[in-house]
């Protein structure tokens, strides 16, 4: 009968218990880090591909790095000196006329009576008080959001993202493989299993979710400016953006629009609905089954779960993550059944 040497066991258990308590304490310290680290951690799967790319023309690392974090910075110029602008324009302008329709719906739903011999409500006085709740229900939260507490939250966030990015890029790979060389031969294989096809996941579902929404911005927004929507703009960005939600992103997407279309000019109403169901028509037979099926494949009953689980945790960012984090979680767990099972341990 082989003996049990306790002394063995108390040791490794000591061990092993110091091992997860100095984690606890990392992850409990750096929990009012979590968002610089995911955006940065995110930045850098995205942007490793042109690091890689510089390097195959014999780049050294750290300039390859450099040059991608320069061309990272002068697509955030662009975008905030040429494109910030005339999206604020728009956003002030949307944001005025709400006020309007909200203040002076009576009168709108009497002139659309006259215009169009058409009766569209009975009474018009319930419905601008339930716009004027709708609106407050929307815009008070965000004037109650402290101001002064978030401003130096936001401040750190800009400074320590950029810094973990850059760290991400240059020691990425030395870290990663530091980290599975503390991992025991026994289970090296489902591990860098695991770890390859979460990052490859990750990867894929972002590329997918730009292309996706290019296409429908690409489509949206030229399309709506032509037919003369007022604030075309912005509704198609909102529109192509709010759509990475799933399922309800396309509902919260029409619903602007048509309602736009609807107040300013009613005859815009059925070209608005072509143009969105053309930008969805394309989305769900060429964009989700030909690119975003690739990265990610999940039942839709687990989605759904998944859907309402994230969003009661996370609010908007739990729905948008609901998808890939379920597939990387079932992943995971498919993965290591079967090496588990593989070495006899279940």
């Amino acid at each position: 009968m082989k003996r049990i040497n306790i002394a063995v066991h108390i040791a490794r258990l000591a061990f092993f218990s110091l091992i997860f308590l100095l984690i606890f304490f990392i992850f409990y310290g750096i929990k009012e880090l979590i968002i610089p680290i995911t955006i940065a951690f995110l930045l850098s799967l995205m942007l490793n591909p042109f690091v890689f790319f510089f390097e195959s023309l014999g780049i050294p690392r750290l300039i390859s790095v450099i040059l991608t974090l320069l061309g990272l910075a002068l697509v955030i110029y662009i975008g905030i000196y040429l494109i910030l602008p005339l999206i604020l324009e728009q956003f002030y302008k949307i944001n005025e006329f709400i006020k309007y329709v909200v203040n002076n719906l009576p009168e709108l739903i009497e002139k659309l009576k006259q215009k169009y011999d058409y009766l569209p409500l009975d009474n018009p006085d319930f419905i601008q008080n339930n716009f004027k709740w709708i609106f407050d229900l929307i815009v008070n939260p965000i004037k109650a959001i402290p101001v002064f507490d978030v401003l130096p939250n936001l401040i750190t966030f800009a400074i320590i993202t950029p810094i973990l990015l850059f760290i991400f890029m240059l020691e990425g790979d030395a870290i990663y493989q530091y980290l599975m060389s503390l991992v025991p031969n026994r289970f090296f294989e489902m591990t860098l299993m695991i770890t390859y096809n979460i990052r490859n996941g990750i990867t894929s579902y972002l590329k997918g979710l730009l292309i996706q929404i290019f296409i429908l911005a690409i489509i949206l927004i030229p399309g709506l400016m032509i037919i003369g929507l007022p604030y075309g703009i912005i509704l198609g960005a909102f529109g192509a953006l709010i759509n990475i939600v799933p399922y309800v992103g396309p509902v919260l997407g029409f619903v602007p629009i048509v309602t736009v279309a609807l107040i300013s000019d009613i005859s815009l109403v059925p070209l608005s609905v072509l143009i969105f169901g053309i930008a969805q028509l394309v989305d769900n037979v060429f964009t989700q089954p030909v690119i975003l099926a690739r990265s990610v494949n999940v039942h839709p009953v687990i989605a759904i779960l998944a859907l309402i689980t994230f969003q009661k945790w996370l609010g908007i960012i739990g729905m948008v993550l609901a998808i890939p984090l379920a597939g990387i979680i079932i992943m995971t767990i498919q993965t290591m059944y079967k090496s588990l099972k593989a070495f006899d341990i279940i």
